[in-house]
């Protein structure tokens, strides 16, 4: 290092040479840049994958509780079923009030029932328990159990009764699920 001349302006021209670079840091500086990129773009994937997990446990988050909300439904409908039609006493009234009334907040919340009566059978939706001979094959003709979706997605598949397209004389000995799907083996 030079000797201080005690001329401090002629000291800040004239600056020491840059030192030369070590061999081999100018690699060592690279991929520490490198891998402090791929850090940052970690972060930002992270960050981007907790927003949509927010997003999705607000949208259905109460998936859980439906699950367990619709089988108090499913009992009232029931109990609804054993009412003659013509009932109009209190507790008729009351218990009619109370199922739409429970419908309707659903509804509110993006719940929906899934229509099954006389739609094609369709296994993202419906679960077939069980073939009817003589019917439109693919069809669903009746409903054991009512199915529900929540927004876009099925909380619970409905339960239904699926057209064999044969009569029972002409179904023979085969499976009595034998062609509930398109294209499937027989």
């Amino acid at each position: 290092m030079p000797e201080p001349t005690g001329d401090v302006e002629s000291e800040l021209k004239s600056p020491d040479p840059a030192p030369a670079e070590a061999p081999g840091q100018s690699e060592e500086l690279e991929r520490t840049r490198e891998s402090y990129l791929r850090l940052a773009a970690d972060f930002e994937n992270f960050k981007r994958r907790r927003a949509q997990e927010a997003q999705e446990q607000a949208r259905y988050g109460a998936a859980g509780l439906l699950r367990a909300i619709l089988p108090v439904l499913d009992n009232l409908e029931r109990a609804l079923g054993h009412l003659p039609d013509d009932a109009s006493d209190g507790l008729a009234e009351g218990l009619r009030l109370t199922v739409r009334q429970l419908e309707e907040a659903l509804r509110s919340e993006g719940v929906e029932r899934i229509p099954a009566v006389g739609e094609p059978f369709d296994p993202r939706l419906h679960e077939a328990v069980a073939t009817v001979p003589g019917q439109p094959a693919g069809q669903v003709v009746s409903e054991y159990l009512p199915g529900y979706r929540l927004h876009d997605r099925v909380v619970r598949a409905a339960q239904v009764a699926v057209g064999g397209g044969v009569s029972g004389d002409e179904a023979g000995a085969g499976d009595p699920g034998e062609g509930l799907f398109e294209g499937e083996p027989g």
